[in-house]
C-alpha cells in the first residue's frame, strides 16, 4: 500500500487567488449599487445549488459558468 504526500497549505493565498477575490468582491459592490440581488441557495429537491439574480424586479436563474462570468 502506498500513500501520497498530503497537500501542503501555503502561508498565504497565491496572489492570483486574491486578485480574483479582489476582482468578484468589486463586481458585488457594483450590484449592490444597482440594487441588485444575488441568491444562493440548495435547491433540497433537485440536490442542486440554485442561483438566482433580481435586477429591475426581474428574477432570472443562473447557471454556476453565468455567476463565475458575472463576477469575473
Amino acid at each position: 500500500m502506498t500513500f501520497s504526500a498530503p497537500y501542503t497549505i501555503p502561508e498565504t493565498p497565491p496572489a492570483e487567488l486574491l486578485a480574483e477575490l479582489d476582482a468578484a468582491a468589486q463586481r458585488l459592490d457594483e450590484l449592490a449599487t444597482r440594487a441588485a440581488e444575488l441568491t444562493l441557495a440548495m435547491d433540497e429537491h433537485a440536490h442542486r445549488l440554485r442561483i438566482e439574480l433580481l435586477e429591475d424586479g426581474v428574477t432570472r436563474e443562473l447557471s454556476p459558468r453565468q455567476l463565475f462570468d458575472l463576477l469575473a
